[in-house]
């Protein structure tokens, strides 16, 4: 383990990573030039495997609570559990890591509430962070956003997300839907591309590429530079493509939009009772 930075970057110089699947993984990878780490999974052979991808050690719950920052790394229905066990265990260590939440779908609220509903439990802390990124995006180094509810720990925070993004003082629960919105918006994008060009006969591989390289860098280089005369040539191109706005309907004049009176027979009249 090797850090290269003190107690007075924020306060935190140890990180704990709790989940080892693609997330921590990535985030163990991302992070470990900067701070020293212990990676911890109640699933063992997962927790091996992100040990060999990275480098890093494996720690026990005990270990892991020692770390000034612990990360919940774990999928959103075990975060809850996730969190109340490893409190446990930092209250009998006398440890007081901050524990950092990542789900987007978990209130951080009731994290909160969780740790203050257990008499031993209520001096814990936990924070949220939000990231709004792809889990691809984040291993391939795309800087993010990361939206924090808690603006008396953004010092730390910010410092902790150093090298993965910015951080922002906001509405954590806009995040999934932004995220889901997005993950929806790209999928439409792959697959209709996918489509247009298989069907102009275009080899498998070259379509494979378009999507992962062409399509994929004109969304990490949006909004295009105004600059660059390919872009340029293609938005044009796009812009002619657009079909032409409908005139405006014809406004009905007063002749046309009276209303027609319908004549009663007379004998119906005559007849007519009220």
């Amino acid at each position: 383990m090797t850090g290269t930075h003190t107690a007075t970057d924020g306060g935190i110089t140890t990180v704990g990573i709790a989940g080892t699947g693609r997330l921590g993984t990535v985030l163990a990878a991302r992070l470990k030039d900067r701070f020293s780490l212990f990676l911890y999974d109640t699933d063992r052979a997962a927790a091996r495997r992100a040990a060999t991808a990275t480098g890093l050690p494996l720690a026990d719950a005990e270990t892991l609570v020692t770390a000034d920052a612990v990360l919940l790394c774990v999928p959103p229905e075990r975060t809850e559990p996730a969190l109340h066990a490893l409190a446990r265990h930092a209250v009998r260590t006398g440890r007081r890591p901050l524990f950092v939440s990542l789900a987007t779908s978990v209130p951080t609220a009731r994290l909160r509430s969780l740790l203050a509903d257990d008499a031993d439990l209520a001096g814990l802390a936990v924070a949220g962070l939000k990231p709004v990124c792809q889990f691809a995006a984040l291993a391939h180094g795309v800087p993010t956003v990361l939206v924090t509810e808690d603006t008396g720990r953004l010092d730390e925070l910010r410092h902790l997300a150093q090298g993965l993004g910015t951080v922002l003082a906001g509405e954590e629960n806009l995040v999934g839907p932004v995220n889901r919105a997005a993950t929806k918006a790209a999928l439409r994008a792959c697959a209709a591309l996918t489509e247009e060009l298989t069907d102009q006969g275009v080899p498998l591989p070259l379509v494979a590429a378009a999507v992962r390289n062409v399509l994929a860098g004109t969304a990490l280089d949006h909004p295009p530079a105004p600059d660059n005369p390919y872009t340029r040539s293609v938005l044009t191109e796009l812009a002619a493509e657009r079909p032409a706005a409908l005139p405006p309907p014809a406004r009905p004049t007063d002749q046309q939009t009276a209303p027609t009176a319908t004549p009663v027979p007379v004998a119906e009249a005559k007849g007519a009772r009220v």
